[in-house]
């Protein structure tokens, strides 16, 4: 049986210039890699606020460089709710699995806005922060692939110490697991370890560059492809679990990473376990670390949030077998 979801193997490429990235954009590492070079720049600053529903990964940077970090409200309310708070000397702003949520900054804020836009790069534009970036190795096989650009164009800084192996770990991770996926040759699933491996990597990393080929690769994205595949993709499991869905409106411009749903009756592990068991692997957004500051209202999406596989890897036979998986769990209760 032909696994779904996990790390990415290949690349849509089409050459043909696609208008994502600006051309001041830089290259890096990773997403982690980007914000560190960022958060270089902002001396002076002591507090920034981020979502309460985010990442360990987004919060530990600026922990490390000694920002204080205030958590604003996200939560759920038959439809996802921003609380955001214009108290800190930075803001921490994003949209959630491609969908575009509206953003309320005032005119009264005068502080420095970061946007991550991994999850909205395929989607939406922003031109209401000061800095922006994001990693492009949630989207497809890109080895590397973090990015910033700066809303006045400025360059950032860039060192070039030891990766160490971080890039040639995911470079072998995916060869394997492509050969494994065609069935040429691998029959286990080794690359799990390489994968595993070279995140643990980046927890040393610095500030660093990204592969030449990743770059590369970036600019010639088939964009289209992906916009229209995920969507096709998405649509098919939207339309199986309507009332199950965190985003219920798909906007005409928005490319979805994920269909995020909230599983009914806590039964969410149990859920992802049996998609495993039939070789379905959707994560979790987010494992809950020590960083973050939660109550009954924010923790309800880290407790029952799904996060269902619509990439352009797959077709409409695939999405139909997520979907009917999905039903046979529910019909066993």
């Amino acid at each position: 049986m032909r696994e779904i979801g996990g790390e990415f193997w290949d690349v849509p490429i089409k050459k043909c210039g696609h208008g994502f990235f600006p051309e001041s954009v830089q290259w890096y590492l990773s997403g982690r890699s980007a914000l560190k070079s960022i958060i270089v720049e902002l001396q002076g600053c002591h507090t920034v606020a981020m979502p309460s529903w985010c990442c360990e990964s987004m919060i530990r940077p600026f922990v490390d460089s000694g920002l204080e970090v205030e958590f604003y409200p996200v939560y759920w309310m038959d439809g996802l709710v921003q609380e955001e708070r214009l108290d800190c000397d930075v803001l921490f702003l994003m949209d959630y699995f491609g969908y575009t949520l509206s953003s309320e900054i005032t005119e009264k804020y005068h502080g420095v806005v970061l946007r991550d836009v991994t999850h909205s790069i395929f989607s939406t534009s922003y031109n209401d922060a000061d800095y922006y970036f994001g990693s492009l190795r949630k989207w497809c096989g890109v080895w590397t692939g973090g990015y910033v650009w700066t809303n006045d164009g400025h360059s950032l800084p860039m060192q070039n110490g030891d990766d160490y192996g971080f890039a040639v770990l995911r470079e072998k991770a995916m060869q394997q697991k492509n050969s494994f996926i065609h069935g040429w040759g691998v029959v286990d699933k080794g690359y799990l370890e390489l994968f595993e491996e070279a995140e643990d990597s980046l927890e040393r990393v610095g500030i660093g560059p990204a592969a030449d080929r990743d770059i590369a690769l970036a600019l010639d994205l088939d964009a289209e492809y992906i916009k229209t595949q995920r969507r096709k993709n998405a649509q098919i499991i939207k339309q199986a679990f309507p009332d199950w869905l965190i985003f219920r409106e798909m906007a005409t411009s928005d490319t979805p990473m994920f269909v995020p749903i909230i599983v009914p009756d806590g039964r969410r592990d149990e859920l992802r376990k049996y998609l495993v068991k039939n070789e379905i692997y959707c994560p979790i957004h987010w494992p809950v670390c020590k960083y973050h500051k939660l109550d009954k209202r924010t923790a309800f999406l880290y407790n029952n949030e799904l996060s269902l596989v619509c990439d352009q890897r797959y077709s409409e036979e695939d999405m139909c077998r997520i979907v009917e998986t999905i039903r046979m769990f529910m019909e066993e209760v």
